[in-house]
């Protein structure tokens, strides 16, 4: 037990070292500004289905750009409730909006990848943008990206956002995507060419070089994918070319799920997927989470309630509840996540790997991963 906890303390110390050196890494740069005759044609392109709660704020803070140059493209993906009535309200307005009605998914595609391509297909831009419906922009998002993306000759910027929680569920569990990718994916290698494991996309925001984009294969290269955003990144990275992760805090905000259902669907679509439906891979991964952020909590609380005198496995077990809870609080004031889900961090890392073994059962062994009224299959 002595060397299991010597082990367990070693590794979490590397990992909230890893993670320190990403926040220094994802650090808010200052660059110069690009002057709007130089600044290039961008397409902003939104796949939308089932968005009646945002798509509205989506649409119009994109319409509010500052940027000199662009144009905006939203796709209906044969929605079920209220987004086709709100996106042709908003038409009227404003004119300039392009509005796509969506053809349903040809056999091999996910409905994402298939709304992307009929997005591309509609697009004139150098750059394209990719952004989800349930995002919000702040009016110098496009501006700041593309200078971000042109200085760091970049074929493809995914951007962190701003995290919108309300519900109970989702300060409890969404904070643990910034946890699992700040602790276990170095962003050092992330924008160096090759290395092509360390890679990352953010759904939210991907802006590509249009050429990238098409060197690459476009969505048709990941046409099956539940989680392009992931596979797209790597794409770029096999192919020789520049990834780019930075903080996009000041520039958008998204609010991916409202609820525990949401939560639970949307998660159990990605999480097996995510490891390339690996089974082995998919539940090596949850034992060594389960023993490194949970089962610490598990292991202080039994010394401590054995109520023997300090000794050297109450010291180590509570310097691993230290460098946790240590982490969690960083993370929370870095990204503006909840403190609140930071002190119940047992009960919300624990919710992952349960969420995972239900992503494995809904696609291996049930009928497969329901997301907006569709099902996927392996």
């Amino acid at each position: 037990m002595l060397i299991y906890n010597l082990i367990i303390t070693a590794i979490l110390f590397v990992l909230f070292i890893i993670c320190l050196w990403n926040l220094y890494i994802l650090r808010r740069k200052t660059y110069s500004k690009i002057p709007n005759n130089n600044l290039p044609f961008v397409s902003v392109l939104v796949p939308a289905r089932n968005e009646e709660h945002n798509i509205k704020n989506n649409l119009t803070s994109l319409l509010n750009q500052d940027y000199p140059n662009y144009e905006l493209i939203v796709l209906n993906d044969n929605s079920e409730d209220k987004t086709g009535d709100i996106i042709n309200e908003l038409k009227s307005i404003h004119p300039e909006l392009q509005v796509i009605n969506g053809i349903a998914p040809e056999k091999g595609w996910t409905g994402k990848c298939f709304a992307c391509k009929q997005l591309f297909e509609a697009s004139r831009g150098e750059y394209l943008l990719f952004t989800d419906a349930d995002t919000v922009h702040k009016k110098n998002s496009l501006c700041d990206s593309v200078t971000i993306a042109i200085n760091n000759d970049s074929d493809l910027l995914t951007l962190f956002p701003e995290n919108t929680l309300v519900s109970f569920a989702e300060k409890l569990i969404m904070p643990m995507l910034f946890f699992t990718i700040m602790l276990l994916l170095p962003m050092y290698f992330v924008d160096k060419k090759g290395f092509t494991k360390f890679s990352i996309g953010i759904g939210p925001f991907m802006l590509f070089k249009r050429t990238a984009y098409e060197t690459v294969g476009t969505h048709e290269a990941v046409k099956s994918a539940l989680v392009e955003d992931v596979w797209m990144g790597r794409k770029i990275k096999e192919h020789g070319l520049k990834l780019t992760a930075a903080d996009g805090m000041n520039m958008l905000s998204v609010r991916m799920y409202r609820s525990f259902n949401d939560i639970w669907n949307g998660f159990s679509k990605n999480i097996f997927a995510g490891f390339n439906f690996s089974t082995i891979m998919l539940f090596t991964i949850n034992i060594m989470y389960t023993l490194l952020f949970f089962l610490p909590f598990i292991f202080f609380t039994i010394q401590l309630s054995l109520g023997f005198s300090v000794n050297t496995l109450i010291i180590l077990t509570g310097i691993q509840v230290f460098i946790l809870y240590l982490t969690r609080f960083l993370l929370s004031y870095r990204f503006k996540l909840s403190y609140f889900s930071s002190v119940l961090h047992p009960f919300g890392v624990i919710m992952v790997p349960v969420i995972a073994v239900n992503s494995w059962i809904w696609i291996k062994l049930s009928s497969g991963a329901k997301w907006k009224g569709r099902i996927y299959k392996k």
